[in-house]
C-alpha cells in the first residue's frame, strides 16, 4: 500500500531555539562615535558662541559708559569756563553800551544842561515844564508838563509854543522836526498834560 504522504528531500530549517525579547531604542550606541557627541559638542559651541556674544555687548557697553562719562565730565568742565565767559561778556557789553551812550552824549550838538536852559528861557508863563529826558544816544529830546486854561486855551497855547521853538535861533537848527505829541486834561489838576519831542536834524547830527 503507498503511503499518502512524500518525504520531501529538502531539509527542514531548525526552529529558533527563544524569542527574541531584544529592546533597539535601549541599546547601546555601538558606533564608533556617537551621536551624541555631535549633540553635545553643537551645544557647546553655541553656548560659547553665545557667551562670547553677550561678553562682547558687555565689553562694548562699558566702553560707551567710560565715554559717556568722560564727555560728561567734559562737559562739567566747559560749562564752568562756558559760564564764567557769559558774565564777562555780559559785564563787556554792559560797560561798551555805556561808553556808546557816554560817546553819543559828547558828540550831541547840544548837552542838556544847554537844552533845559534854553528851554527856561523860552517858557511862556502859562505853560510848566516837569520833565524832560533825552535818548542814550541823544538823538531825541523830550518835553513833559502841562498848559493852564481851558481845552482851546491849553491847545492854542501849546500850539504857539512848539512853533516858538521851531524858529528858535538855536533849537529851530539844532531840531527838526519839533512836535506836539500829547495834549490830553489832567483831571487832578484839572490842566491839559502835554508832550513834545524834539528831533535832532541830520545835519547838525554831521
Amino acid at each position: 500500500m503507498l503511503s499518502l504522504t512524500k518525504k520531501s528531500d529538502e531539509p527542514v530549517a531548525a526552529p529558533l531555539w527563544h524569542t527574541n525579547f531584544r529592546n533597539f531604542e535601549r541599546l547601546p550606541d555601538t558606533k564608533v562615535v556617537r551621536t551624541t557627541f555631535f549633540v553635545n559638542t553643537a551645544a557647546g559651541a553655541v553656548a560659547i558662541a553665545l557667551l562670547m556674544w553677550l561678553g562682547y555687548g558687555e565689553y562694548r557697553l562699558h566702553n560707551l559708559s567710560e565715554q559717556i562719562a568722560a564727555s560728561q565730565r567734559e562737559i562739567d568742565a566747559n560749562a564752568k569756563r562756558n559760564t564764567e565767559a557769559l558774565r564777562l561778556t555780559k559785564i563787556f557789553s554792559d560797560e561798551d553800551k555805556k561808553l556808546a551812550e557816554a560817546e553819543a552824549f559828547l558828540k550831541a550838538p547840544v548837552s542838556v544842561s544847554e537844552f533845559i536852559e534854553l528851554i527856561g528861557q523860552t517858557l511862556p508863563k502859562e505853560i510848566s515844564i516837569e520833565f524832560a529826558s533825552t535818548d542814550p544816544k541823544g538823538q531825541v529830546y523830550l518835553l513833559r508838563g502841562v498848559v493852564a486854561g481851558t481845552r482851546d486855551q491849553a491847545a492854542g497855547s501849546a500850539s504857539s509854543y512848539v512853533d516858538a521853538l521851531r524858529v528858535h535861533p538855536r533849537l529851530g537848527t539844532v531840531f527838526d522836526p519839533i512836535t506836539l505829541d500829547k495834549l490830553t486834561p489832567d483831571a487832578t489838576t484839572g490842566f491839559m498834560n502835554i508832550e513834545i519831542s524834539l528831533k535832532v536834524k541830520t545835519e547838525a547830527k554831521k
